[in-house]
């Protein structure tokens, strides 16, 4: 019986991670998303996503497009030292873009890579 207890818990100890694991994995997910746009134009990044550019602007070699997601609210609630705490997180996405052609329309640059920063877990990529 004890040999059984051992066996059942050495199990349930191996399927635990921890945050950072599981962090690292969606990260990795994320950053593997992504550079399947490399190559795209921000057409087709539009288009799949559903995300809309809310600025630009140029640099060197091309121009840089940024997304932003929709802020998420994280609410601590109050003890009795301290008060409730609400602060907000948000995804924002640059996508590094070279031209593709001439003209001004989405259509005309091409993805040559992206970063991304804050709270992207739910990205819709």
């Amino acid at each position: 019986m004890i040999r059984f207890a051992a066996v059942i818990l050495v199990a349930v100890l191996a399927g635990c991670q921890t945050n950072e694991e599981y962090q690292a994995r969606v990260n990795a997910g994320l950053d593997a998303r992504l550079s399947a746009y490399n190559g795209a134009t921000i057409a087709d990044f539009i288009a799949r996503t559903g995300m809309v550019p809310s600025s630009a602007y140029a640099v060197a070699n091309g121009r840089v497009f940024v997304f932003q997601t929709e802020p998420v609210y994280m609410t601590l609630p109050a003890t009795n030292v301290t008060p409730a705490v609400t602060r907000s997180a948000q995804c924002q996405v640059l996508v590094q873009t070279v031209p593709n052609g001439s003209g001004g329309t989405a259509d005309n640059w091409k993805i040559t890579g992206t970063q991304r920063s804050g709270a992207c877990n739910n990205l819709p990529v």
